[in-house]
């Protein structure tokens, strides 16, 4: 499982003075982007591919204030095809307090032909090789 830290900004927050739902998918973004270059990942080798999202949940369990320290933590939790299922979960670093759970799936895409395409070979073994869920 990957961990990624990160503090909750003043400007995460709503009117209500904690963190607004939106603001949780950005946060799995900034985990999933720290976890692929963690990877070693990159389009370097395939210009004009990379992956889309074509599906995201959330679900809130507890908020998040301003100041906070949050671990967002990612699994796999499969390997398709043409794309790949990951977990996320937030937790306050602190209290260790779980937050919000979610889902996202990624899919491969050829930007070039403008369609989905099949996990690359050193994707899916990548992938492949990400530690499992704690």
């Amino acid at each position: 499982m990957f961990r990624h830290r990160l503090q909750v900004r003043f400007s995460d927050c709503d009117l209500l003075g904690h963190v607004n739902h939106a603001v949780y998918l950005t946060y799995f973004e900034q985990a999933r982007s720290a976890w692929w270059h963690a990877l070693g990942g990159g389009t370097a080798s395939m210009p004009g591919a990379g992956a889309i999202i074509v599906h995201a949940s959330c679900n809130y369990r507890a908020p998040a204030f301003p100041a906070d320290d949050l671990e967002i933590r990612i699994a796999v939790a499969a390997l398709g095809t043409s794309s790949v299922t990951l977990d996320y979960a937030v937790v306050n670093a602190t209290t260790g307090q779980h937050l919000a759970d979610g889902r996202t799936v990624n899919v491969a895409y050829d930007y070039t032909a403008n369609r989905t395409m099949p996990l690359p070979v050193v994707t899916r073994a990548a992938l492949s090789a990400a530690p499992e869920p704690d």
